[in-house]
């Protein structure tokens, strides 16, 4: 890889509940590159949960957004628990200071909510809206580009559709946007590496 020499990579909330996660991310991470991997955790049921809420109650898409946000605390702790050799950095200085030192030994595994309560809204070009038409599909590829990543990876539990194939959105709308200008964009079917 070139540049700074930084994957990052977005597990789906989907696998969380797939037994096989872990051996899959060994196969995986075994075909790659060397790298430092900061990984984004999906916010997987309890996106849908707050989903669901502001279906029945009327929370109104910024309130959801952030409870969205909140939820990807537990996501993050939750992956770092799955992935034991992982560490969890919940800090965005500290996260650019490990990765700008070259400090990382193993994958990072990082929480955006501080980053994204305090941090984002302030850098260029295009900070991300806040509605259900952005979920951590684009918060992924925004940390991607303000890191100047080499790559971002999504891992989902499903092959990425057929251009033409009809079906359930595979990202969110927001994504393109956010991911464009990206070196390079590549989506997993983790479930394959199991």
């Amino acid at each position: 890889m070139t540049g700074r020499g930084v994957r990052v990579i977005k597990v789906g909330g989907s696998l969380f509940d797939y037994p096989e996660l872990l051996r899959a991310w060994n196969r995986w991470l075994a075909e790659q590159s060397p790298a430092a991997h900061v990984l984004i955790a999906g916010g997987g049921k309890l996106a849908d949960v707050i989903r669901e809420a502001d279906r029945i109650w009327g929370l109104g898409e910024e309130a959801a957004h952030w409870l969205c946000v909140d939820g990807l605390a537990v996501s993050a702790r939750l992956l770092a628990a799955i992935l034991k050799e992982s560490q969890l950095e919940g800090s965005w200085e500290r996260l650019l200071q490990r990765l700008d030192e070259r400090k990382v030994d193993g994958p990072l595994v990082f929480c955006p909510v501080q980053f994204l309560k305090q941090v984002e809204q302030q850098l260029a070009p295009h900070p991300l809206p806040h509605g259900w038409h952005v979920t951590s599909d684009s918060i992924a590829a925004r940390i991607a580009m303000i890191l100047d990543a080499d790559e971002l990876v999504l891992f989902k539990s499903i092959d990425p559709p057929v251009q033409s194939a009809p079906g359930p959105p595979y990202v969110d709308e927001y994504f393109g946007r956010a991911a464009h200008g990206l070196k390079s964009v590549r989506f997993v079917n983790l479930r394959r590496y199991a």
